[in-house]
């Protein structure tokens, strides 16, 4: 199931022994391979000299063998003894050998033994090679052809097997090598013509699948079709796709490689099994029932293999799920109960530079060195767990051995696939798994189908209800592998680290707070929620420019300037200087942050005259100084903080209904775009919107203020982000993204899905592919209209806004809490907290009880507290979570009880620094430096 290179390592000590014996054998090995193909087979030599492993690698096993292993997944190709793997699989397909037919049949047996002198064997898949001299020396083969797709495949062999051997063997054995290096088979037609034309009598063609590949699979599953048909067999223009579906993969060495076919399915004895967790799913998960009831199987079939287990069966690439179905799934529990996999969402988390002087950064810094050490730890899995998300159930068999070892409070079950869902429901006893957890009172949730985009939110609504932090307590236990499975877990590994470390920690809600009341007290205007007059303006017909900073601005310059005066054009964050340099000027910029950086990053413009001309859109806790470098401030809530949930609440008291955005984070283009698709606008362009980049060297504009006058960066941009994740393009086929910006992306899909019906957005930016919006080079942008942007702009603004409040609101909103009352919470606080931890039940309850608590003082609608610190305290239970004492520990729980005692320090200074002073602005500054 899992074919991990860690399952086959062993300790350090002895794995560098290990390396160290077998590295002289492969530095001999290698020469002696390359003088064998400049004797033999010079084209290959070639082919050797002009390719590089790069993807792949050989490692030696901790039984001393070589395997081969993807660097960037780290799958290995075989088990831990490859060569007797191989000479099993020899064995195996002389004693019984697929075959097809190159001359009219009609059908029957596809294998048969392999006879002592056969014309032809192809060979699908070289690998590391230990399979050609056992088969060479099996039977007399005139013509042997090889065909390897991944041709880094091939270059492992080099320093595995003994070529010379091989070819001395082959030529004694009168046995013609053919090598297809970088073929997966798809030449075939012209190679059995060719193969028919040089042997006239030739009847059969033995088929020896080693490896499997998607474009390889699909010929031999084409050669098993056409079998006895030679007119197809020979028809040339046949594509080959391959199988390139999730729910079609494959491991490249799986049981029955060989495509031999399975025994007749069986499962008429299940059906009491199936009947039961039927009855159960239409009692508590009525949604599943209904799916499959009736449900039939498109790929995967539930088969007994030659042991008489039930496995899954691939009808098309012929191959086996499991090798055997109980052991794997024992052999994976075993694994993840010694070594389990936790999200390291927390540890790793860093202050800023920019935010040195918060609090809140300020104290985590002070666990920077308790984080590395935890690093490095590696714990069994508890006994009691909180929370586990098991992504793939396949035939189910390690759910049950899972739940039968672990109790588990929090079970989140994905599936993307649903033949195996299907398979399980005649293997594995759900109705059983969901009695108990019924009766036990635990949680299991079920996410079947998904293709893993839908994971982040529906998790997050499911950790919302238990606190948060349990993000941070939460194990994750991949049972299987596919590329699309992998990809989801490793985003939404990303989207709980964003959510965590972006989380409204004390600082930010209380100078949002702060903010907000100086945006009110300076009479700055505010959107309505109900705009179904402005929407009918002629004003939402016009289009929308939103301007990024992006790589690709520069490239859209002249296309801006020639529709600057019929669009309404915004930049956003830094893309002002960017835009001021070339001599455009927006009708409205845009900023989400609410620290007082964006100033520092506004002023690089040194023209206030310029900036007086331009109107400022944000949400509330927009810096005060920032606002005041622009003509106007127009705002909206940001859902989801603190601010905007005091404010709200005044506003509505007083009849004022303010929009909100849902999703304007985590940069300012999503809440550009967040703005546009909230006022109804119609057709939306994005130019410099990249949220990633084709070459690091050039991650935004070159007008920007990340390059100095030079044009070399300001800051070692790979140093501090990565050389990025790739993902695919909007014109390219793949570009560069950072963490921060892959979940703005996500974001903006999903702000799109929803309003997709009513506005037509176009990616004119060369950099992400976003879902949603329409890929559109800028030179096809066409702007046709007679309206005067200016007059109909000013018309809808007017309709849309709020005109200024009255100056008293703020004080009347902010004075509604009492601060006293605050000081008051915040002394029983630090008395609920006041004992450190003795063992594993107290550090647990020390944890659920603030939760509790804070719950309890949010009750009292005058006491600001959960407010103030709920973003806070869910950081710091998480920290606590994570390092909860599995056992009675002296260490665990020393600790444990130092993180404690620093979260007291933390919640002692925010009353101080708040009951001192309620309002009082954000003095961050950018810390760059700029020429």
């Amino acid at each position: 199931m899992l074919k991990f290179i860690n399952y086959q390592l062993d300790d350090e000590t002895t794995q560098n022994t290990l390396e160290k014996q077998i590295s002289p054998i492969i530095q001999q090995t290698i020469p002696s391979n390359l003088s064998a193909f400049r004797r033999y087979n010079p084209q290959l030599l070639d082919i050797i000299n002009s390719h590089h492993l790069t993807d792949h690698s050989v490692f030696c096993t901790k039984d001393g063998q070589l395997n081969i292993v993807n660097i960037t997944t780290g799958r290995v190709t075989y088990s831990a003894t490859p060569q007797q793997e191989m000479q099993a699989e020899v064995e195996q397909f002389v004693a019984n050998a697929p075959f097809i037919s190159v001359t009219r049949t009609t059908g029957g047996e596809q294998s048969e033994m392999l006879p002592a002198k056969a014309d032809v064997v192809l060979m699908f898949g070289c690998g590391l090679g230990y399979q050609l001299q056992h088969l060479l020396q099996s039977a007399r083969i005139r013509y042997l052809v090889i065909y390897e797709p991944e041709i880094e495949n091939f270059l492992c062999s080099l320093h595995s097997i003994d070529w010379l051997q091989v070819f001395e063997l082959a030529e004694a054995m009168g046995t013609q090598l053919s090598f297809q290096m970088g073929n997966a088979g798809t030449s075939i037609a012209d190679d059995i013509q060719e193969l028919i034309s040089i042997e006239p009598n030739l009847s059969k063609i033995y088929l020896y699948r080693h490896l499997c590949h998607p474009v390889s699979d699909d010929v031999v599953d084409f050669l098993f079709e056409n079998s006895g048909q030679p007119e197809a067999l020979q028809r040339k223009g046949r594509q080959f796709r391959g199988f390139n579906e999730s729910t079609d993969f494959v491991s490249e060495h799986p049981k029955n490689v060989l495509g031999l076919p399975p025994r007749t399915a069986d499962i008429s004895l299940n059906t009491t099994l199936f009947d039961s967790n039927m009855a159960m799913f239409a009692r508590l998960y009525p949604g599943i029932h209904n799916l499959f009831s009736g449900f039939q199987p498109k790929n995967w079939l539930l088969r007994r293999d030659n042991e008489g287990d039930f496995n899954l069966w691939h009808a098309k690439r012929r191959v086996y799920f499991y090798d055997n179905p109980q052991h794997d799934s024992e052999k994976l529990i075993n694994q993840y109960l010694a070594e389990p996999f936790k999200d390291d969402v927390i540890v790793g988390q860093a202050s800023s530079e920019k935010f040195r002087t918060f609090i809140h950064f300020r104290y985590i810094e002070k666990l920077q060195q308790m984080f590395l050490a935890l690093k490095a730890e590696k714990k069994p899995l508890p006994e009691k767990v909180d929370s586990l998300i098991v992504f793939g159930v396949a035939l189910g068999l390690h759910v049950e051995q899972l739940l039968a070892k672990r109790e588990i409070k929090n079970l989140y079950i994905c599936e993307p696939n649903l033949d195996f869902f299907y398979a399980s429901l005649f293997v594995t006893d759900w109705c059983s798994i969901l009695t108990a957890a019924e009766q036990q009172k635990k949680r299991i949730y079920l996410n079947i189908g998904g293709d893993g985009s839908e994971y982040f939110h529906d998790f997050m609504g499911q950790f919302y209800q238990v606190g948060a932090y349990a993000i941070a307590n939460t194990y994750m236990l991949p049972s299987y592998h596919t590329p699309q499975l992998l990809k989801a877990i490793q985003s939404l590994k990303q989207q709980f680290k964003v959510v965590l470390a972006m989380g409204e920690f004390y600082d930010h809600a209380r100078f949002g707070i702060a903010h907000t009341y100086l945006s009110l007290d300076a009479r700055h205007q505010f959107l309505q929620a109900d705009l179904a007059k402005a929407t009918k303006l002629p004003a939402v017909s016009l289009p929308v420019f939103i301007i990024g900073n992006g790589p690709s601005l520069d490239n859209c310059i002249e296309v801006i300037k020639e529709h600057r005066n019929k669009v309404i054009l915004i930049s956003c964050g830094t893309a002002i200087r960017s835009l001021h340099k070339m001599g455009i000027q927006p009708d409205f910029h845009a900023e989400v942050e609410q620290n007082r950086a964006n100033y520092d990053w506004i002023t690089q413009v040194r023209d206030p005259v310029y900036l007086k001309q331009i109107k400022l859109i944000s949400v509330n806790g927009v810096h005060p100084d920032t606002a005041g470098l622009f003509a106007n401030t127009y705002l909206a809530l940001k859902d989801g903080e603190a601010s905007t949930q005091i404010f709200r609440k005044g506003f509505v008291a007083r009849g004022h209904s303010v929009a909100s955005l849902s999703f304007s984070y985590p940069t300012v283009s999503n809440l550009a775009l967040n703005y546009v698709l909230k006022l109804g606008f119609q057709q939306v362009y994005l130019l410099g919107v990249d949220l990633g980049y084709a070459d690091i060297n050039q991650h935004h504009s070159k007008h920007s203020a990340y390059y100095k006058a030079d044009g070399k960066d300001i800051m070692d941009y790979e140093k501090h982000y990565g050389s990025g994740i790739p993902i695919k393009g909007n014109f390219k086929p793949y570009v560069f993204t950072k963490p921060e910006f892959d979940v703005s992306r996500q974001l903006i899909e999903k702000a799109l899905a929803e309003k997709q019906r009513h506005c037509d957005v176009f990616n004119c930016s060369d950099g992400a592919l976003i879902k949603g919006a329409m890929p559109l080079a800028p030179n096809n942008i066409i702007i046709q209209h007679e309206l005067n942007v200016k007059a109909e702009l000013e018309r809808f603004l007017a309709q849309a806004y709020y005109p200024p409040f009255s100056a008293d609101l703020a004080a009347e909103i902010i004075d509604f809490y009492d601060v006293s009352l605050f000081k008051q919470t915040m002394h029983k606080w630090q008395d609920l907290i006041k004992s450190d931890a003795i063992d594993h039940l107290s550090a647990k309850h020390i944890i659920d009880s603030q939760w509790q608590f804070l719950i309890d003082e949010a009750a009292d609608e005058h006491n600001i507290t959960f407010y103030l610190l709920y973003g806070s305290s869910n950081y710091f239970l998480s920290v606590l979570t994570k390092i909860l004492p599995a056992d009675d520990s002296r260490k665990d729980i020393e600790r444990f009880n130092f993180v404690l005692a620093i979260w007291r320090q933390y919640l002692a200074e925010a009353e101080d620094d708040f009951a001192g002073e309620p309002i009082k602005k954000d003095e961050v500054k950018s810390g760059l430096t700029f020429t």
